[in-house]
């Protein structure tokens, strides 16, 4: 039996990250996740190289024949096989979270996508707002999961599922606000030493 969806992450060569990306590959190996690492040079700054996210989506929705994509952020690791994916069917999926600084941010640390034409020119969508709205640091407001958003507000056809906490779990802030819930994916966040 084919798998349903296949994970799918992307790093920068010759730095912290692909050493990170080892630890997800590992964890994916441990729960037999199918899994894709592709590699790229660094694009010169960590905003172009997370921006380059919808890109390196869009390129795996045109390469894998697949009903769905799962993207995760290279320095994320499984800690639990993700029953989840088994039986969504949302054309893209992504946890919105309330912190006490922003409310209902969008978090792209995993995001889930089916892989139809639909879901296609929604990412064509991203890529475009990313182009038209560069990450600058330390501004949030820019950066590639806020051009996410904007870009499903402009395909309101697709149907949108708010993933849970367990699914995109932050190792600081989510323990804060879900002290009694167990990742299903653990978020490093290692970017926090680059901005």
């Amino acid at each position: 039996m084919s798998p349903k969806y296949l994970v799918i992450a992307y790093t920068t060569t010759g730095d912290k990250y692909e050493q990170l990306s080892e630890s997800l590959k590992e964890s994916c190996s441990r729960f037999s996740i199918p899994f894709f690492l592709g590699k790229i040079q660094s694009l010169g700054s960590w905003e172009k190289n997370t921006h380059y996210k919808a890109q390196f989506i869009q390129e795996c929705l045109n390469k894998f024949y697949i009903p769905y994509l799962v993207y995760v952020d290279v320095d994320a690791t499984f800690r639990r096989y993700p029953d989840l994916f088994d039986t969504l069917d949302a054309d893209i999926a992504f946890r919105t979270e309330n912190f006490k600084w922003r409310s209902n941010e969008p978090l792209s640390g995993t995001v889930f996508l089916k892989n139809t034409d639909e879901v296609k020119s929604f990412v064509s969508t991203w890529i475009n707002v990313n182009s038209k709205i560069p990450a600058i640091r330390k501004n949030p407001e820019t950066w590639e999961q806020y051009n996410m958003k904007r870009a499903l507000d402009n395909h309101i056809n697709l149907s949108y599922y708010n993933l849970p906490p367990e699914y995109t779990f932050i190792f600081d802030h989510t323990k804060i606000l879900y002290p009694h819930i167990e990742p299903v994916i653990l978020h490093g966040q290692a970017s926090r030493n680059n901005i």
